[in-house]
């Protein structure tokens, strides 16, 4: 297991793993990639659920079941596509499928599309825990709310408020947590999508968010750092279990009972006698 993937199973209660993408570039990449190619055609985000739980796989054109995902990620050639480019292009056959109440904002939405603006011959997707003689591109993690709301803190923590997330309930796991964060250097949440979660069975609760990989050291020390202000007693205690168990109790300071929300909230005249009770 590297670094990453340890602090983030300590400080997070995530039930799967995170999941690294690396874009192999070329033929040579591809071939020298050790990690085994899917045995049969698969969809890009069922690629990554499947990650998710441990089995690794790298995909090219041959072995991706999913066109749009492979458009977005920068897999599928200009001259492989098999619907007319304009019509995605221009936001038209988007309309046609009744995805928006008219042409004009699925054109803008196409517009605001952000795919790889590169030509790759594959891509590995594997647990972020397997990444030890490489690194990954992009990290993607699939987590309920609080999880993310942690992550989040982690980034603030560092780099201020998360701007410029991009959302539309589409393209979800190769747009909005791969390509656009790769493109822009751009963390990004995903409250995925109909097709992800028709074809990976997400959770209802689940959802994603992208993160460009060097980014994500500083994400770790931010929920780190906040784990006390922020954490509660029952996240705590599980903290604590996870660095026992993991060798970390040395390197975590973890306070139960020290919070700042815990008597923060009440009246005006509550607060007015805390602060005389605290003056005398």
């Amino acid at each position: 297991m590297n670094t990453q993937s340890m602090w983030l199973e300590t400080m997070l209660d995530l039930s799967r793993q995170p999941v690294g993408i690396r874009f192999l570039y070329n033929d040579e990449l591809y071939n020298r990639c050790e990690t085994a190619e899917a045995s049969a055609p698969l969809p890009y985000c069922l690629a990554v659920k499947n990650a998710s739980f441990g089995t690794a796989c790298k995909l090219n054109i041959k072995k991706m079941a999913c066109l749009a995902g492979a458009r977005a990620l920068g897999v599928l050639k200009f001259e492989q596509y098999i619907v007319n480019n304009n019509d995605i292009a221009s936001g038209h056959r988007s309309y046609q499928m009744g995805l928006y109440a008219n042409y004009a904002i699925s054109h803008q939405v196409a517009k605001d599309m952000v795919y790889c603006q590169h030509q790759v011959q594959g891509i590995e997707i594997k647990p972020l825990s397997l990444y030890t003689e490489s690194h990954p591109d992009v990290v993607i993690i699939i987590a309920n709310s609080l999880n993310m709301m942690r992550i989040v803190q982690g980034y603030a923590y560092h780099f201020g408020q998360l701007k410029n997330t991009k959302v539309t309930g589409n393209q979800a796991i190769c747009q909005e947590c791969t390509s656009y964060p790769f493109e822009r250097d751009q963390v990004n949440f995903s409250f995925l999508c109909s097709g992800t979660r028709h074809v990976a069975k997400w959770r209802e609760e689940e959802i994603g968010i992208g993160i460009p990989f060097h980014y994500l050291d500083k994400i770790i020390d931010g929920i780190c750092q906040t784990a006390n202000p922020m954490a509660s007693n029952k996240a705590k205690k599980l903290i604590l279990a996870k660095a026992a168990k993991l060798g970390l109790s040395n390197r975590i300071d973890i306070k139960l009972g020290n919070n700042y929300y815990t008597g923060g909230y009440g009246t005006l005249e509550y607060h007015r006698r805390k602060n005389n009770q605290i003056m005398k």
